[in-house]
């Protein structure tokens, strides 16, 4: 089977060292790579830094943000303090017309934009075969995390998750492995009877009250306000909170700071405490994606 190739190259805009490898792992399949926002890379062939925007999208067949895509205001991670990018009505006059726009989220503000345009948007965060793989730095981060934060050992600790998809099975099963006592709190009836088949202490999500006064450390991994005001009123100052949920997260971090609760937003753990293998998990997979796009795309045509 012959090598897949792009006709033009590939835009990767900012990112940390995830973004670096891929990168390097773009340039088996395009002419060239520019980048922008991005530090740490090595001295390549076509690999090419750009100067600005206009730069590093002018003839991009493909353009590759980070996992975390862009925030409600179109602003786009760097590791490169220097650079702004930034997805607004401006970005996309920029944009070639029938470029694939590849991020891990994009907001839905920012997905009608790019339709307008013509282009297409590749969302890749939930694919298995990124996120299955991805939970596994999430899940150890959370748990480094909760050591440097409490006074106690993982053993004997009272945890409680909230949600029980990816993320939270990883980390079920490393916090039971370390001697934790952990309980589960779903709304799916079948997710609740994995969680007692494994082990765990299931809980209705509709019963957390009580839940939530007998946990040391609750970690969420909704995506959803499930941490309300009165909830947290019930809870101790002593008591640790770990949000692995996409942003805004699933706490009422103001009602959390009124009752003196150390709640933490953790995002992007995966580039932080595992930056290469993270990245790893990215380079392997993407350019099996962004083929499959492409092809579903000249299909189309």
């Amino acid at each position: 089977m012959a090598k897949f190739t792009l006709e033009s190259g590939v835009a990767v805009l900012g990112g940390d060292g995830r973004q670096v490898l891929v990168a390097e792992a773009m340039l088996a399949m395009a002419p060239w790579v520019k980048t922008l926002g991005l530090t740490g890379l090595p001295v390549l062939p076509r690999l090419l830094p750009a100067a600005d925007l206009k730069e590093a999208l002018y003839g991009a067949q493909v353009v590759i943000l980070p996992i975390s895509g862009a925030d409600a205001r179109g602003l786009v991670k760097t590791s490169d303090p220097t650079v702004e990018i930034k997805i607004d009505p401006e970005f996309f006059t920029l944009i070639e017309s029938n470029a694939l726009l590849v991020t891990g989220m994009f907001p839905s503000h920012l997905k009608q934009m790019a339709a307008e345009r013509g282009v297409r948007v590749c969302e890749y965060a939930d694919h298995d075969a990124i996120a299955i793989p991805n939970a596994i730095p999430t899940a150890e981060g959370a748990i480094q995390l909760m050591m440097e934060k409490t006074p106690y050992t993982v053993n004997g600790a009272a945890c409680l998750i909230l949600g029980f998809g990816r993320v939270a099975r990883a980390l079920a099963s490393r916090l039971q492995a370390l001697g934790a006592k952990v309980t589960v709190a779903a709304r799916n009836p079948q997710q609740l009877a994995a969680a007692a088949d494994l082990g765990y202490k299931p809980v209705p999500l509709d019963h957390l009250d009580r839940a939530v006064t007998q946990a040391d450390v609750v970690f969420n991994t909704i995506p959803a306000l499930v941490l309300t005001a009165p909830l947290l009123a019930l809870m101790s100052p002593e008591n640790l909170i770990i949000d692995l949920a996409s942003a805004p997260g699933g706490v009422d971090f103001e009602a959390a700071k009124r009752y003196q609760i150390t709640a933490i937003l953790a995002l992007g753990l995966p580039g932080k405490v595992a930056p290469r293998t993270a990245g790893q998990i990215l380079a392997t997979n993407l350019p099996g994606l962004i083929k499959q796009e492409l092809s579903r795309l000249h299909e189309e045509k």
